[in-house]
């Protein structure tokens, strides 16, 4: 089990599209399978492709300011804002500003979905 802090290595990059993110809570760990808590931060720059899943979401932003697209409503969102995705709805983000932005996401899979997601 790592521990709950960003002071390590990442435990996912994407250098493309500049975003990194530590798994605070993995699904692996969660009793049912059904949840995971993640910190993504986002470079200045930093984006993350418009895409859906079978399981609901919810963007914290710790840090900074960002624009995120959820159906279709495009919304910027500063510190202490949160946003919900529902199951199968399309989202996308970027980051707004000229320093690192920070999402704290929980992920919450229904007991219904089929989706493998972290269980790897």
């Amino acid at each position: 089990m790592h521990a709950s802090t960003i002071n390590r290595p990442p435990d996912d990059e994407t250098v493309e599209a500049k975003n990194i993110s530590w798994n605070l809570f993995s699904r692996l760990q969660s009793n049912q399978r059904n949840l995971s808590i993640v910190i993504q931060r986002f470079l200045p720059g930093g984006t993350f492709a418009h895409h859906a899943h079978d399981l609901e979401q919810w963007f914290y932003v710790t840090k900074g300011k960002m624009e995120l697209t959820v159906g279709d409503h495009t919304g910027t969102y500063s510190e202490g804002d949160l946003v919900f995705v529902d199951r199968n709805e399309y989202h996308s983000g970027r980051n707004l500003i000229e320093a690192d932005s920070e999402l704290l996401v929980l992920d919450y899979w229904p007991p219904d979905s089929d989706n493998q997601l972290g269980l790897a």
